[in-house]
């Protein structure tokens, strides 16, 4: 219809009618994209918010795991700690315990879950990380999803040629064959003995790199995360209660 009027107006040479019918196509064409532009950012906006919303409830269920495989695997560095000591000045034996045994026969497992929300998965994967406007979130995000990629890494290096005592040194370790702690050791022979001290040595070194820089620094990082994703958010960062069952070792042999 408004085609229709423009060629009338044209064929009576109504060049004012004309000019202000153009004036109408364009001003409809310009709040049309405008109206739409409006709804596209509505709509990222929206999708951004669920995104960080469902980061943060992630975030808020894998911390307390994280904290407590934390927790689990810095005693096993405790015990270890206190077993080298004796190994060293040879004083103290008798206030080592199965709960001791325990922790050298277990010094070459590197089995804790290494997080990875599904949602930074899913920004990535699928470019969407540019719905996130806060640069410093966006940042931490790419800064986390970087840092998972390594500690997976280095957990995979950790394990590599790691030495399983309870196999080597069978004479020395008699395990328990349901718990851990009533494992026996014998730790008076262990210390005169130069290649369980050298094997002993080298699973304690790589479990203290393993607690530093795979467990606990991913305990922090997933805090540090939902800390930053809620203050994006305007909400306080509160970690789910933890399912003890799920969030620290079982006590089921790994070897």
């Amino acid at each position: 219809m408004l085609l229709r009027r423009i060629t009338e107006h044209v064929k009576a040479q109504n060049w004012t009618a004309v000019a202000l019918d153009f004036v109408i196509v364009v001003v409809g064409v310009f709040i049309g994209l405008q109206v739409s532009n409006w709804n596209l950012v509505l709509s990222d906006r929206e999708t951004e918010a669920q995104y960080l919303a469902r980061l943060q409830h992630e975030l808020a269920d894998m911390s307390p795991q994280a904290d407590a495989g934390f927790d689990d695997t810095r005693n096993i560095d405790v015990l270890l700690e206190e077993v080298k000591d004796y190994f060293e000045t040879g004083v103290g034996e008798d206030s080592l315990s199965g709960a001791h045994c325990a922790a050298l026969v277990r010094s070459h497992i590197f089995a804790n879950t290494i997080f990875y929300p599904p949602t930074i998965k899913e920004l990535i994967s699928t470019g969407r990380i540019v719905l996130i406007r806060d640069d410093a979130l966006r940042t931490a995000i790419l800064s986390f999803d970087g840092v998972n990629t390594d500690m997976t890494q280095l957990r995979t290096d950790v394990q590599i040629d790691r030495q399983l005592l309870a196999r080597n040194f069978p004479d020395l370790v008699q395990l328990n064959l349901s718990i851990w702690e009533e494992s026996v050791c014998a730790f008076d022979e262990m210390a005169s003995n130069t290649q369980f001290l050298n094997d002993f040595t080298d699973n304690r070194h790589r479990y203290r790199a393993y607690l530093g820089n795979i467990v606990r620094r991913q305990s922090e990082l997933i805090r540090s995360l939902g800390e930053t994703v809620a203050a994006s958010r305007g909400t306080a960062f509160v970690p789910e209660q933890a399912d003890n069952a799920e969030a620290v070792d079982s006590g089921e042999q790994q070897q």
